[in-house]
């Protein structure tokens, strides 16, 4: 039997993570975030993912016809429908921690992003402050050299030992090279997404450097705490790190853009969106009407960046290869030139995020699928910590800016594998 219900769409860029809340005219300024409310008639959730896809969905010519309701769940389902030469990124999550996420920045865990280096050793690469992990003193750098007393290298699942609401002993070894041993269960908590804040003096220059780990509502206030600071600085240059920024909210994503591209961008295309043939009157331009006071107006900028650099992190870099002198230091990014909406049923509470649109910047450039290239690649130094000069990819920004010799580290046993997180939620928040 079909049930009449009050469904409620929410506009978000996800690109791997997401941008929040539009529907605009066809050229003009982003709005603050908005949901729109829509009539529609579904028989449970499945038919009404079935049907999102068919209307909405990028790839519309790829969505296979089929019976959604013989599939089991709603996860199994969405693999079904999506497109998967192209799509890693579309997926369904609950709706209630889904808003939890993008509105106030909680999510349960211990708040740690990990990697495993040559060697094998577990690695902090951060933590968030409020996190079970962060009030306990771990930050980057550190190994998780035990959990409950069995050497991490022993464990025969190590992301099975994070998965349990027990308390959990660790013993890390810190960056002084000494032992230390924490016992903690993991916990709801809000994420800082301002990882680092500095101002790093060279011989010739005043460096901010900024790791920016996820565009959610509440990094708004983060981001104006840091650029207010930097201009109080008088900063002449600029490094943000977003080497590990899935995305995130594009009003969010488009306040950073503000924060960098300053004058420059003042009335000008910042990017387009391009959706489906169903759909082609939403298509949009977006442009910066009014200036930031905090806004840096620099003429470089630094990113640095690895495969982990998705979405609204790819959006900021793309949108200033028009009107800056954009430098590359890390890996290529992730390569998500597009963005998704969330569909959001209360009824069953249901976050459905399918990949709805094309990203492209001012020059009609956004065809990344590869991922954004950088002009001088250099791995991920994940044993030092955040604001180290000695940090390999920090030094080779402050290199470039003091014109010294760069020597780039090439070889590939110096990696770190990152570990595997879900798609979704977890892939926007990077940790465990």
């Amino acid at each position: 039997m079909k049930i009449n219900k009050l469904e409620k769409l929410i506009h978000l860029l996800l690109l791997g993570v997401l941008f929040f809340g539009i529907s605009c005219s066809k050229d003009e300024v982003i709005p603050e975030d908005e949901i729109i409310e829509e009539e529609v008639v579904v028989e449970n959730s499945l038919t009404y993912i079935y049907d999102v896809f068919n209307d909405h969905y990028f790839w519309l010519d790829e969505v296979p016809e089929l019976d959604p309701n013989t599939y089991s769940s709603n996860e199994e389902l969405l693999d079904a429908l999506r497109y998967d030469e192209v799509d890693r990124w579309s997926f369904v999550t609950d709706l209630d921690a889904y808003l939890a996420l993008y509105e106030e920045a909680e999510t349960k865990g211990y708040g740690v992003g990990m990697s495993l280096d040559p060697d094998n050793k577990l690695m902090v690469r951060f933590t968030y402050k409020n996190a079970p992990m962060g009030l306990a003193g771990v930050d980057r750098g550190w190994e998780i050299h035990k959990i409950n007393d069995t050497a991490v290298t022993d464990l025969p699942d190590i992301l099975g030992a994070f998965d349990t609401d027990s308390p959990v002993k660790f013993t890390f070894v810190d960056l002084m090279g000494d032992t230390v041993s924490s016992t903690m269960t993991r916990t709801d908590y809000n994420m800082n997404t301002v990882l680092h804040t500095s101002v790093i003096e060279t011989e010739s220059a005043k460096v901010g450097y900024l790791v920016f780990e996820s565009f959610l509502d509440p990094s708004k206030a983060e981001l104006i705490e840091t650029f207010t600071y930097f201009k109080e600085q008088n900063i002449n240059e600029l490094v943000i790190d977003l080497r590990y920024n899935g995305g995130g909210s594009f009003y969010i994503a488009y306040q950073l853009a503000t924060l960098v591209g300053g004058n420059d961008i003042l009335n000008k295309p910042l990017a387009s969106f391009i959706y489906n043939q169903n759909h082609t009157d939403e298509n949009v331009t977006y442009r910066v009407l009014e200036a930031d006071a905090r806004s840096v107006n620099l003429d470089r900028l630094f990113f640095i960046t690895t495969e982990s650099s998705a979405s609204a992190s790819e959006f900021v870099i793309n949108s200033m290869f028009p009107y800056k002198e954009v430098v590359l230091v890390g890996e290529k990014t992730h390569g998500k030139p597009v963005g998704m909406q969330v569909f959001a049923s209360e009824d069953y509470n249901l976050a459905l995020a399918p990949v709805t649109f094309q990203i492209v910047n001012a020059n009609e450039n956004g065809h990344y699928f590869g991922g954004i290239p950088v002009d001088y690649p250099e791995v991920d130094d994940i044993y030092h910590a955040w604001g180290d000069p000695e940090e390999a990819c920090l030094k080779q920004a402050l290199n470039i800016i003091e014109g010294n010799d760069v020597v780039v580290m090439k070889s590939a046993k110096l990696k770190p594998r990152s570990l595997p997180l879900k798609r979704g939620l977890q892939e926007i928040t990077g940790a465990y």
